[in-house]
Order: structure tokens, then C-alpha cells, then sequence
């Protein structure tokens, strides 16, 4: 049974990566290449490249540039990107090709319509190639080496090649307004990547600074039975003596707890963040620690007599 364990678990991300890359590819060819939609990126350059050309090139054209930059960023940032993010970048793209190829008729032929659900298909699938491990194209790739060279934070490298490449198409042969709609379409894929990601379980942290620490922990324990951490200290204006509860609980939960902060201490301090991801009791366990191989200090030395 534990060796059968270990097998899913070694191939399963494999299996996922798969499945993520057809859904990728798919909503490229079904959402938004057929409306003239573009993408930032090594992808948006491949579907420039298709409406200039006329070809079915999207898939070999991003190959291309990916490879290229990945074999800087091999000799500059070391063997890390491993074999998913080769197969999943070769398989995306070889299968946005392949079903341009085969002439699949689109989905849908209002813009508005396939910018919403080309986004989402396309960023379950990212957002599953990317939870496996993976990588896609090589804009990443880019935006490492850029950090590691002139210490350029990843994000910026990220927003200025989007800019580019849609300036680009607008050059090229996409009008304004489906540019607009172009953003529309990342704006949704971003946020479908994020909750992949993330998960579909939001939570918020909840910061309290009160001078009632006692009576609050009782009431939310016998309230929501949640538990939480009490931290002592100092305020910094008055210099009196002060406590923070710290705890978090799903958003659902939040209106309770304001409620009962406003029935025990009025004058306390309240802070509500929101997190994405939460480990331990109560909530995800944590990710399976993956087996190390032997360092070179357990391997015995055969010189020693």
C-alpha cells in the first residue's frame, strides 16, 4: 500500500500537468485566438506571429523563444527549471498547434463572453500546471534571470514585456477595443491562477489589541470555538501595558467576531487581513515531506580502515 502511495504521488503531478496543459490549450484555441484576443508574454508574441504570418505557428513560435531563453537561463540560474517545466512548456504548446491544426471550431463568437470563460479555462489550467510545479514560457524564466543579474524585481519584468507585446498587437493588427478586452480576458485568467493556487477556501487573520484578553478569548472560544494566541506588550504612544489576540477563522466567521468585540471592549484595536493558505489544526494538513536522498555525510567512506 506504501508503495502504491508512492507511485501516485511521483506521478500524479505529471498527471496534472497534462491535464492543465489541455485545458490551457483549449481555451486558447476555443476562447481567444478565434476573436483576435492576445496575450502578454512568449504566447502573445506566437499569436502576433500567427496573424502576421497566417500559419498555425502560436505553439512554435513560444517554443522557440522559450527554448532559447531557457538555455540562458540554464547556464546563468543553474539546472533548476527541471523536466515539468520542459514537458509542460512543450506539451501546451504543441497542443495549441495541434488544435489549430485540426480547425476546432470556437465556442462562442461574442468577445465579451470568451474573454470571461477563455480566462477562467485558461487560468485553471495554468494555475494547475503552475500548482505542480511547472513552469510555462519563458517570460518567467526571463524575469529570473533579470532578478538575479540587476536584482529587478520579477513583477515589473513581468508587467513591462505584457506592455510590450500588447503595444505590439495593437501595432500589429489587433484594434484598440480588442485590446481591451484582451485585459479583460488576463485580468480574469490572473485572478482563476491566484485561486488555484491558493484554494477556494478563503480565510482572514484576525489582529485584537484590547485591554479585556481574558473575557474576549472566552467568548470567542465559547462563540465559534476557534482557538487563539495571546501576545503581551507595550503601546507606543501611551506606554501602557497592552494585549493582542491573534487567530484566524473563515470569512464567514468574521461578522461574529466583530460582534463580539464590540459587545466586550469598544475601544479595542481590530486588524483583518486575508491569507490564502493555512496549515495545522483546524485547517490543510501540511505537504507530504518529499524523501532526500542520502547526503555525502551518511555514506561511509570506503578508505577508512
Amino acid at each position: 500500500m506504501a508503495k502504491l502511495k508512492h507511485i501516485i504521488h511521483k506521478i500524479w503531478p505529471w498527471v496534472a500537468i497534462t491535464i492543465g496543459s489541455l485545458l490551457a490549450a483549449g481555451g486558447y484555441v476555443l476562447f481567444v485566438l478565434p476573436l483576435d484576443m492576445v496575450e502578454g508574454g512568449v504566447t502573445g508574441i506566437g499569436i502576433i506571429m500567427k496573424h502576421v504570418t497566417g500559419l498555425p505557428i502560436v505553439g512554435g513560435t513560444s517554443l522557440a523563444i522559450t527554448a532559447l531563453v531557457f538555455v540562458v537561463a540554464t547556464k546563468i540560474l543553474g539546472k533548476g527549471f527541471g523536466a515539468k517545466s520542459i514537458y509542460a512548456t512543450i506539451l501546451m504548446n504543441v497542443l495549441i498547434d495541434m488544435f489549430l491544426i485540426l480547425n476546432i471550431k470556437p465556442v462562442t463568437s461574442d468577445i465579451l463572453l470568451a474573454a470571461f470563460y477563455g480566462g477562467a479555462i485558461v487560468g485553471t489550467g495554468l494555475g494547475v500546471i503552475y500548482f505542480s510545479g511547472a513552469s510555462t514560457g519563458g517570460a518567467d524564466a526571463f524575469g529570473q534571470i533579470l532578478w538575479k543579474l540587476k536584482r529587478i524585481p520579477m513583477g515589473r519584468t513581468l508587467i513591462v514585456i505584457d506592455v510590450f507585446v500588447l503595444g505590439l498587437a495593437t501595432w500589429a493588427f489587433i484594434p484598440l477595443e480588442k485590446i481591451m478586452y484582451s485585459l479583460i480576458f488576463i485580468y480574469i485568467e490572473v485572478q482563476v491562477i491566484d485561486m488555484v493556487l491558493n484554494g477556494l477556501r478563503a480565510n482572514q487573520r484576525i489582529m485584537i489589541v484590547t485591554d479585556q484578553p481574558e473575557v474576549l478569548k472566552d467568548a470567542i472560544f465559547s462563540s465559534l470555538n476557534r482557538g487563539l494566541t495571546i501576545f503581551k506588550g507595550t503601546g507606543g504612544y501611551t506606554g501602557a501595558e497592552r494585549y493582542m489576540l491573534t487567530t484566524v477563522v473563515n470569512k464567514k466567521q468574521v461578522p461574529e467576531i466583530r460582534r463580539i468585540v464590540s459587545e466586550v471592549d469598544k475601544s479595542s484595536f481590530v486588524i483583518i487581513q486575508d491569507i490564502h493558505q493555512v496549515y495545522g489544526e483546524g485547517f490543510e494538513s501540511l505537504p507530504p515531506v518529499r524523501e532526500k536522498k542520502k547526503s555525502l555525510e551518511q555514506v561511509p567512506d570506503k578508505n577508512i580502515n
